[in-house]
């Protein structure tokens, strides 16, 4: 988002860089756990000002509406711009996070799926929800190198710190602007980490999401069919004190055509995805406008602030 009109788009960069990294090193000077209290004010305080307000509870009644009463809704909504504001301070302190002994705070569900796997190379994906940056650096850990996919920003300067932030926690990635041939051959030798539930910019596929059509990304299933390696749905829920890692296999019933085969392989992803949703409603990113693209649903005017 533009500061003004009268900022260039590159003095408008060094400042949130200024801002990013001297909020950076004030999270590494305190305690964690107050790193991640701040985060959750932050989340608070982004509720109260509307922040996405109307984006997210109309993201809610369309997932929900006959599960939820209203003040049920509100509450799912503030509890998601918590953990969000949690989350996204999480990031500032990732390679701390990372030194931790897993035994201590992360549960970890199906690593022998990835360990048996029928192929070397590997299809990870998982959606906006719980903790996706903890679960990038575990498997690393466990012996599973990952090249994680990440998508760029704008401000290319935020977008290389960012990713040496990762890379300080034992992430290996590849964003949006490196070459695609490369990412193409690692996932036919090893394990290529996608979050892959939002809506693409283009060469979309239409597939059906908590009982509504809207479009989705056939990158990810193409990936895996081409390479013809396995396909693993994967995520990190916070469980109260406790991290859950969980992998699962994500199997399909094949036909003759590979546009059928994309298509059925990314819906078994998304069935997946949204019965994880539905039990941990408050960790998924409704701050996005997943249905934008959906022929019964508009959102009406754009929030305010983001």
């Amino acid at each position: 988002m533009r500061i003004s009109k009268r900022v260039s788009l590159q003095t408008q960069f060094r400042i949130e860089q200024f801002f990013f990294k001297s909020f950076y090193y004030f999270c590494r000077s305190i305690p964690s756990s107050w790193v991640l209290g701040v985060g959750k004010t932050i989340g608070s305080i982004a509720w109260k000002l509307g922040a996405r307000r109307k984006t997210v509870l109309k993201n809610l009644v369309l997932a929900f509406k006959d599960k939820y009463s209203r003040d049920e809704l509100d509450q799912i909504a503030k509890s998601c711009f918590q953990h969000f504001g949690r989350e996204m301070m999480r990031v500032m302190i990732l390679d701390k996070e990372a030194k931790r002994p897993m035994e201590d705070w992360i549960d970890i569900e199906g690593l022998e799926l990835l360990q048996n796997r029928t192929t070397k190379g590997g299809i990870l994906v998982g959606g906006h929800i719980g903790c996706w940056e903890i679960a990038n650096f575990v498997l690393p850990k466990l012996g599973e190198p990952v090249t994680v996919f990440t998508g760029s920003h704008a401000n290319k300067q935020a977008d290389k710190w960012l990713n040496e932030i990762r890379s300080r926690a034992g992430t290996i990635t590849a964003s949006a602007g490196d070459d695609r041939t490369e990412l193409f051959n690692t996932a036919k030798t090893g394990l290529v980490a996608i979050v892959g539930d939002q809506s693409p910019p283009k060469a979309p596929i239409m597939i059906d999401f908590f009982g509504r059509l809207t479009d989705a990304a056939q990158g990810p299933a193409l990936l895996s069919l081409l390479n013809k390696v396995d396909f693993f749905y994967f995520s990190c829920m916070k469980n109260g004190d406790r991290m859950k890692v969980l992998i699962q296999k994500v199997d399909f019933e094949r036909a003759e055509k590979r546009k059928e085969n994309i298509h059925r392989l990314t819906q078994a992803f998304f069935n997946i995805l949204e019965r994880e949703i539905e039990t941990y409603p408050e960790q998924y990113f409704w701050m996005h406008k997943r249905w934008k693209n959906s022929p019964d649903v508009d959102y009406g005017e754009v929030d305010a602030l983001f």
